[in-house]
């Protein structure tokens, strides 16, 4: 007779589906070994025990591993098979050791990662963890990420890495959650990103940066949540604004430098203009709340400003559409320096047309014309 027992494995290699242990009509069986189940192989002891070699099948009969045991612990080698019969995974258990060499493959074949497991009984049964450095592999076999476990949890450098074989990714796990400083790098080995983490949430300081090391934003995490003050920086270096986060949220906005715009709950303009040390400083319009939004073809014209459109975009057919605001009447038109009116201002009513233009000099109106 036949006895059943579980041979437990990481999740990676467990299909979870029921297995069968006999052989039904049609069933490939050239892998198998000679003999009679229960006499020559799957054969148990009179403890209990799993002896020698095993094999269990899917419940179509098509073989989902062989192997070896002693005294119902995985030893030698094992193959794993998908349902289609191709290989799943290879484990090789090192002699004298708990340790085992395993290949994981994909579909076409090619291998996909490569580390080992720890053999140890959990609750009376045996189970392998990952353990020590794991691999993966693309396709044409070049490393794309390291990893480091400890009892099948995360544990150690990690790195990932660019098809060109530049590093992308860089940091540490602590008991399967990321600790410390992580870092990102673009294709060319050029550092975008520092984060610090602390029991799998960003806690202190991060910062993205853009090209030639000038930083693109800077700010801190309690416990996964921005906090505080955060720089936002202009590709020149400059400060761009000044974000103060509350709860979580944006609570406010202090521009700096560089052009910046409003707009309205329905997602048209309200005004742009641009700022330098923190003031308007330079050309500034405004707009009425008003103006029709227009399905255009998407290749026409410029991007679409707006609400965006339910559905992706693609109405009653395969041409991409954008929504296109027309007709919006201005409101203001002039200029400030350094946080005042200057020069020439024109104002305009909803229709469109002039209702006063005024005459400012660094924040002192000198002439009215309606």
């Amino acid at each position: 007779m036949i006895r059943v027992s579980t041979f437990h494995l990481a999740a990676a290699l467990f299909l979870g589906a029921p297995l069968a242990l006999s052989a039904q009509p049609g069933t490939n069986t050239t892998q198998w070994p000679d003999g009679q189940p229960g006499d020559d192989f799957n054969v148990t002891d009179a403890n209990g025990f799993k002896q020698g070699r095993w094999i269990r099948v899917y419940p179509d009969g098509q073989l989902y591993y062989s192997g070896s045991f002693l005294d119902s612990k995985p030893v030698n080698h094992f193959t794993f098979f998908r349902e289609n019969g191709r290989v799943l995974s290879e484990v090789d258990h090192l002699e004298g050791s708990d340790l085992a060499e395993a290949t994981l493959y994909r579909e076409d074949g090619s291998p996909s990662h490569r580390g080992q497991y720890r053999t140890v009984k959990v609750d009376g049964e045996w189970t392998q963890l990952k353990t020590g450095t794991w691999k993966a592999l693309d396709k044409q076999g070049r490393v794309r990420i390291v990893e480091h476990y400890t009892e099948n949890a995360l544990d150690g450098v990690y790195q990932s890495f660019h098809p060109n074989g530049n590093l992308l990714e860089e940091g540490h796990y602590h008991a399967g959650k990321k600790s410390g400083l992580w870092k990102g790098y673009d294709r060319e080995g050029t550092a975008r990103t520092e984060e610090i983490w602390r029991e799998g949430e960003r806690h202190g300081e991060a910062v993205v940066m853009q090209d030639k090391g000038v930083p693109l934003s800077r700010g801190n995490y309690d416990n996964g949540v921005p906090i505080g003050e955060w720089t936002l920086y202009n590709p020149n270096g400059k400060v761009r604004s000044l974000i103060t986060y509350e709860g979580g949220r944006v609570a406010s906005e202090q521009p700096q430098n560089g052009e910046f715009e409003a707009t309205y709950p329905s997602g048209r303009p309200e005004w742009v203009g641009r700022y330098a040390h923190g003031n308007l400083d330079g050309p500034f319009t405004s707009w009425h709340d008003l103006g029709e939004w227009v399905m255009v073809p998407a290749e026409a014209g410029a991007p679409a400003g707006g609400p965006p459109m339910p559905g992706g975009g693609r109405p009653g057919g395969e041409t991409p559409m954008r929504q296109e605001l027309r007709n919006q009447p201005m409101k203001e038109l002039g200029e400030y320096t350094a946080g005042v009116k200057d020069g020439t201002w024109r104002y305009f009513d909803e229709q469109g047309e002039r209702i006063r233009t005024e005459r400012w000099t660094l924040g002192k109106l000198t002439a009215t014309e309606e």
